[in-house]
């Protein structure tokens, strides 16, 4: 019986720490300015590329998560104060800055895809609220000249963390740590770096 009361005085710990569940929350979203991964795409440069340019393919554009309430129903939408697209593409041009490149108009390479997921999401535990946040896309590398295809493939970043209650600090900053999982996923990709540095040779 104690832990039934707990569970449920953490719920509405949880419904009352969000502020208002009905009225919408908007996040700035952005990953760390000091993440910076030394993966392989640092050993293929220096290499101009066009600034990323993405769709937002959600099936759901409207948000990226929902306010809850107590009873875990949803009442308010969660979105960001700039369009997804747009995050997700300064989160790869930043990969490729830090990776020792550079992003600019007369760039030989381009890097088109789509954000395929965006979201955050939280799970009441009995003791703990588990906060979480998942990123997706799907990057295209092609030749700026010949607009034929390099590479492809799909990225990913994800983050969660458990705390006894969080407001939206918590929430902007679990999707950041996606952002920067992210970042980790691109610049870690050997076939990536492998399949560029083959076209950039050849060349």
């Amino acid at each position: 019986m104690k832990t039934q009361y707990r569970f449920l005085a953490l719920a509405a710990a949880v419904a009352l720490l969000q502020g208002c569940a009905f009225t919408p929350a908007q996040l700035e979203v952005k990953p760390h300015a000091a993440t910076q991964v030394a993966g392989p795409l640092k050993d293929i440069g220096p290499v101009k590329f066009h600034a990323t340019q993405l769709e937002d393919a959600r099936q759901d554009k409207a948000r990226i998560g929902w306010k809850k309430n107590g009873f875990g129903q949803n009442t308010a939408d969660i979105t960001t104060s700039e369009p997804v697209d747009q995050i997700v593409e300064k989160t790869i041009d930043k990969a490729i800055v830090d990776s020792g490149h550079a992003v600019a108009d007369d760039g030989v390479l381009q890097i088109v895809g789509t954000v395929d997921r965006f979201w955050f999401d939280m799970d009441v535990n009995f003791w703990t609220v588990t906060f979480i946040g998942e990123v997706a896309c799907t990057l295209d590398f092609i030749d700026a000249r010949t607009k034929q295809s390099v590479y492809k493939s799909k990225y990913a970043g994800s983050y969660s963390v458990d705390k006894a209650a969080g407001l939206e600090k918590t929430w902007t900053e679990v999707m950041a740590k996606a952002l920067d999982k992210l970042i980790e996923d691109v610049t870690l990709d050997e076939d990536m770096a492998d399949a560029l540095k083959a076209h950039l040779t050849a060349k």
